[in-house]
């Protein structure tokens, strides 16, 4: 299920008020190729508001920003989230994602190196998505590199993209031009909610 025209389409700029406007400003593609995910969940501002400051928290959280960008390529992926797949194409790059790690995020793990520890973490991402949580092996690796702080991190940063693909989808919101290129650049395998998960840790 993938919607080729929005379901809640944006809210067109004419409708944005002075603060709205503001903070369009401060993305990225700004007021000249707003993002359509901020201008569709802006239909509920209350909302809207409270959630920007839980996403901004995430991804300026404590994890390192290498480690993040897998955790939410991969969630992206395994949720079939097109949409935040796009957008973290650049912020991957940015944070130190191989082309040759992006193609296995997107696709077979096994296709990429990755350390005990990185595979551990993308391991929660594909236990989440088969099995509704993180198995005791994996959580007894993750425990050993990380405080019990930023166990509640990732497991709240897994859910907030599975969340987002999901929604997202089910909007029906589109792609911007420049985003579509993007995804272009590095495609993944479609249907990853459906495919196994790669190697154990």
């Amino acid at each position: 299920m993938d919607p080729t025209q929005p379901r809640i389409p944006p809210l067109p700029p004419d409708e944005w008020d002075e603060r709205l406007t503001e903070l369009m400003s401060t993305f990225p593609g700004g007021v000249d190729e707003p993002m359509n995910i901020f201008a569709t969940l802006a239909r509920q501002p209350g909302l809207f508001r409270r959630w920007l400051g839980f996403g901004g928290a995430l991804l300026g959280g404590q994890l390192a920003p290498r480690m993040r960008e897998l955790v939410i390529l991969r969630t992206a992926h395994r949720f079939d989230g097109d949409y935040e797949w796009a957008h973290h194409i650049a912020l991957g790059r940015a944070a130190g994602v191989t082309e040759q790690e992006m193609a296995a995020l997107g696709g077979d793990l096994s296709t990429a190196v990755w350390s005990p520890f990185e595979r551990a973490v993308l391991a929660a991402v594909d236990e989440t998505a088969d099995e509704g949580g993180v198995t005791d092996r994996t959580w007894s690796m993750l425990a050993a590199e990380l405080s019990q702080g930023d166990l509640v991190e990732l497991l709240m940063l897994i859910a907030h993209y599975m969340m987002l693909s999901t929604v997202l989808r089910s909007l029906g919101v589109q792609l911007e031009p420049s985003a579509k290129e993007l995804a272009a650049s590095v495609p993944r395998r479609v249907g990853g909610a459906k495919h196994h998960r790669g190697p154990r840790p």
